[in-house]
């Protein structure tokens, strides 16, 4: 519905039509500044261009949804999303902070009973070469990649806020791969996984181990499933 059907069925009542619109997937907003994204509007789409600081306050009913995605980025773009309340339960804790950097990144929520914030759903995108070194690239806040793409030059570890973020929504998927190695490059990057036995494991090793000095190509595709990265294939690289 448009923004005049919602005014006549909501009795013009600003809650009312608020609900209303996120009922049924009504009224979009178009942002492009810094700010609080409105939650009386089912979706948000941004427009990121250098980099700028998003908010979405808490929300107001149970069962309401809200969809936040990129749709356009310049300026060497790194938007940034905080989300008040978001959902702590075991098994579907949100991140309170996402990173948006490329076209098709986008997020849907939707309220629980405790009013807070859980994903349904995570589209991800982007992730370029070389993006990732390990031992020094913080990655708190880059769940948004589908590719995390590793640089790994000696023996290097990633660690702490250089590790793998967790997930925030079931079934959500990324690769972990090898692009550049270098100085006989022994690589890791540390994660909650599960390995093929349901084993768990919090290491993703042996990236870009080699007799030589430049092998590429160790990579690991990996499934979240509310408590861990589950390894759906895996080619060079280990887990321990």
């Amino acid at each position: 519905m448009d923004q005049t059907r919602l005014n006549t069925v909501g009795n013009f009542d600003p809650t009312t039509i608020g609900q209303l619109a996120c009922d049924t997937s009504s009224l979009v907003d178009f942002v492009s500044t810094a700010g609080a994204l409105d939650i009386t509007k089912y979706v948000s789409d941004l427009t990121i261009s250098g980099a700028p600081a998003f908010t979405l306050a808490a929300p107001t009913y149970a069962g309401q949804r809200k969809v936040i995605r990129c749709i356009a980025a310049t300026s060497t773009p790194l938007g940034t999303l905080t989300i008040s309340a978001p959902d702590t339960t075991t098994g579907f804790v949100l991140s309170s902070t996402f990173t948006f950097d490329t076209v098709g990144q986008g997020i849907e929520l939707i309220a629980t009973s405790s009013l807070k914030w859980r994903a349904t759903r995570i589209q991800r995108a982007g992730g370029v070469a070389d993006a990732v070194v390990v031992g020094t690239t913080v990655l708190t806040g880059f769940n948004l990649w589908i590719r995390y793409c590793l640089s790994v030059t000696g023996t290097v570890s990633s660690t702490g806020t250089k590790g793998l973020p967790n997930g925030s929504a079931i079934g959500e998927r990324c690769i972990v791969t090898n692009s550049t190695a270098a100085s006989t490059p022994v690589g890791s990057i540390d994660g909650t996984f599960t390995g093929m036995i349901n084993e768990a494991y919090t290491h993703l090793g042996a990236i870009g181990v080699a007799a030589s000095t430049t092998v590429t190509g160790d990579m690991a595709i990996l499934e979240w499933t509310g408590s861990s990265w589950s390894v759906i294939f895996q080619n060079g690289c280990t887990l321990s």
